[in-house]
């Protein structure tokens, strides 16, 4: 259980002990607010709390991710009784910052250091308090506070996902799932699924078989850029085989790597799905 207090002279007057992580999009990054819960000391005399901000930094190596948050409560007020407070901390992610994050928790549970520093203010003084602790947000909220940021529409590095259809995207998604939960050896067999549904679309299955083959004869520097594409979707192809079939895994680097190349060629317009959807969709 997280315990993350607001003291005054030592002694604890708020004390958050749960915390959920929320995320949404935003117009420039990805948007995520930290909502903590906690017990509120009831107190003799007035007694406010203000400028409440918060700072978030890795656990192990020990890096600040975000130096100050404000909270968007203005005041926290005592009372003679004690009652329960909830603060929440909104904030604006950048992609590398996220990126960052995710190479950092791997498959896990995302483990982080708060800190929590705020004024208290009574009749007789104002004084500064500051905690911190280290907290762990589950997997599982993790991955639903991405996916309500938008994370997953430009996936683990900066390609855009292009126009596409609705089955080629579930499979771009479902790959996305596969390497943050670090089901990497699945996350490839994803990208082999997403050739070989192109290929389908594009009626150029033999083509390409046809490229690979020439690209590894004496006539390979005859091959136009159109046969070479081909021929390195082909490779690209025989990598995901391993997905399938083969015992060897992945690391996440791989998995990440097989994917960000299957983005970025089949994004083309000549060996990809980009000109063959687009006018399916017009003649449609």
């Amino acid at each position: 259980m997280m315990r993350l207090p607001i003291r005054h002279n030592g002694n604890y007057i708020v004390e958050f002990e749960k915390l959920t992580v929320h995320g949404r999009l935003a117009a420039d990054g990805y948007g995520f607010a930290f909502l903590m819960r906690g017990p509120c000391q009831a107190c003799q005399g007035k007694m406010a709390i203000f400028d409440i901000n918060l700072s978030i930094s890795l656990v192990n190596p020990a890096r600040p991710l975000v130096f100050s948050i404000p909270s968007s409560n203005q005041i926290i007020k005592c009372h003679e009784f004690s009652n329960s407070e909830q603060i929440a901390f909104e904030t604006v992610l950048t992609r590398e910052q996220v990126n960052a994050l995710e190479e950092y928790r791997q498959e896990k549970d995302l483990k982080l250091n708060l800190g929590l520093r705020a004024l208290v203010a009574t009749d007789d003084d104002l004084l500064s308090s500051f905690d911190n602790a280290d907290i762990s947000v589950p997997r599982e909220q993790w991955l639903e506070a991405l996916k309500n940021a938008k994370y997953r529409n430009t996936l683990l590095f900066e390609i855009p996902l292009p126009n596409t259809s609705e089955d080629l995207e579930a499979l771009f998604s479902k790959a996305q799932e596969f390497i943050e939960i670090g089901h990497y050896k699945d996350a490839v067999l994803q990208c082999r699924l997403i050739v070989e549904q192109v290929e389908s679309v594009r009626e150029d299955k033999q083509a390409s078989a046809s490229a690979n083959k020439l690209a590894h004869s004496s006539e390979r520097r005859d091959m136009s850029s159109i046969d070479r594409l081909l021929s390195l979707r082909e490779q690209l192809k025989n990598i995901c085989q391993l997905g399938a079939h083969g015992t060897e895994g992945f690391t996440r680097s791989q998995a990440k790597a097989v994917l960000g190349m299957t983005m970025a060629l089949l994004a083309e317009p000549t060996v990809g799905f980009a000109s063959k959807y687009e006018s399916a969709e017009e003649q449609s």
